[in-house]
């Protein structure tokens, strides 16, 4: 079936660079994962615990929306900023969480959302940030480390710090004490509670770049292989950072899986024979976040790989069907899984987004795959409340019910 962009001319949407329109499938192929992401940074999609009755019914809500909808697996977020939604010896309770880092909730709250999720049938995996510290350098490094609780390991170890062009602290993702950090975060994580998974999401190397002052580079001088570029050396160390929680988690159980959700652009293939069929303008994770997803999956140090692919069939730049056709490309001869990331709170925003099917197409025309084992959703409160993206979660809904 052929789709038209939402344009004055209704133009066939066609695959970029190419006069081949692209094809949805008519047929629904239903996947074995059915996902959406609970962000809890700046509370976008539940509150503090400081009201916990209003809290405890808004995670109901969010679970039996889930099952309203036949979403079978929840990407919970559990590590926002260098903290924690759960007990922990070595990160405090989150600001996001408590409303002040540090403070202790009435009770174990993960372990009662878990056992929700569980009774519902949802599997559950605890999303995480590896390395974001601050949101943004509104408030000034040291300042802002003042406003940390005294076991957050950034005020604890303010050499282990770098920054972003616009202040935000991030943990040295070139340190090696920052990697066993993590490791060790995330062993005490998964020991403690009943999750099915780890998750980390696009944030390595922030998006802004690093500071002038407060970088890497003395690191990068003592590099162990002179031959890398800034580049190589900063991919190695995410790469090894990855590579440290995938080995640490299986060495404790083997059955738990951990999976990435990288920016959904690797590189184009105007930088890079190996890139996909996009417009060179576009940004890339392999250069913009030093994150080298391409060989995450070659080498297999990840379970499962969920790409943002927040674009819709008619961008200009990115168009979502030439992208999905890469990472298709890309994990149908591993054994890493693919999800696919779709920005489904862009529903009802512009281009064919304004079309209530887009994120049905999206949908039918991944899951054509055999290598597509799912699809994940950004966010939950667009299933909660859609507003603008009502009429299209609604045939969403409707597509994912005919499993039932």
């Amino acid at each position: 079936m052929k789709i038209f962009q939402f344009n004055e001319t209704k133009d066939v949407v066609k695959h970029f660079r190419s006069e081949d329109a692209v094809d949805i499938p008519e047929v629904y192929h239903a996947k074995d994962v059915r996902a959406f992401w609970v962000s809890n940074v700046a509370n976008i999609d539940l509150p503090t615990v400081e009201h916990m009755e209003d809290y405890q019914a808004k995670v109901i809500r969010i679970l039996d929306t889930a099952v309203d909808y036949n979403i079978n697996t929840l990407f919970f977020q559990v590590r926002t900023t260098n903290d924690a939604f759960y007990e922990s010896k070595l990160n405090p309770y989150s600001r996001y969480f408590t409303g002040t880092e540090g403070k202790k909730p009435p009770f174990d709250v993960l372990a009662w959302v878990i056992k929700e999720a569980k009774q519902r049938g949802l599997s559950f995996h605890a999303w995480c940030n590896p390395y974001r510290v601050s949101l943004n350098g509104n408030i000034p490094k040291d300042e802002y480390l003042k406003t940390c609780d005294d076991l957050n390991f950034a005020k604890r170890h303010p050499e282990l710090i770098v920054l972003d062009k616009k202040g935000a602290i991030i943990l040295n993702p070139a340190k090696e004490e920052v990697k066993q950090f993590i490791a060790d975060s995330m062993v005490e994580l998964i020991s403690n509670y009943d999750v099915d998974g780890i998750h980390f999401d696009d944030y390595f190397y922030p998006y802004a770049g690093l500071d002038d002052v407060y970088n890497d580079l003395h690191d990068y001088e003592f590099r162990e292989n002179e031959a890398w570029s800034l580049g190589d050396f900063r991919r190695h160390h995410v790469t090894d950072a990855m590579r440290k929680v995938y080995h640490a988690m299986k060495a404790y159980n083997p059955k738990l899986e951990f999976g990435l959700s990288p920016f959904g652009i690797w590189k184009t293939k105007d930088s890079d024979p190996k890139g996909a069929n996009i417009d060179p303008r576009c940004s890339e994770s392999y250069y913009g976040q030093y994150a080298d997803s391409y060989t995450w999956v070659k080498e297999g140090i990840i379970d499962y790989i969920v790409p943002q692919i927040y674009w819709d069939f008619g961008h200009h730049l990115a168009p979502f069907a030439d992208l999905l056709d890469w990472w298709v490309d890309l994990c149908k001869d591993s054994h890493v899984k693919l999800y696919i990331g779709h920005g489904a709170y862009r529903l009802g925003t512009e281009g064919r987004y304004l079309d209530p099917e887009e994120m049905v197409y999206q949908v039918k025309y991944a899951n054509q795959h055999e290598v597509v084992k799912g699809n994940v959703f950004f966010t939950a409160k667009t299933f909660l409340d859609p507003d603008k993206a009502y009429p299209g979660m609604q045939r969403l809904k409707t597509l994912f019910k005919e499993e039932e």
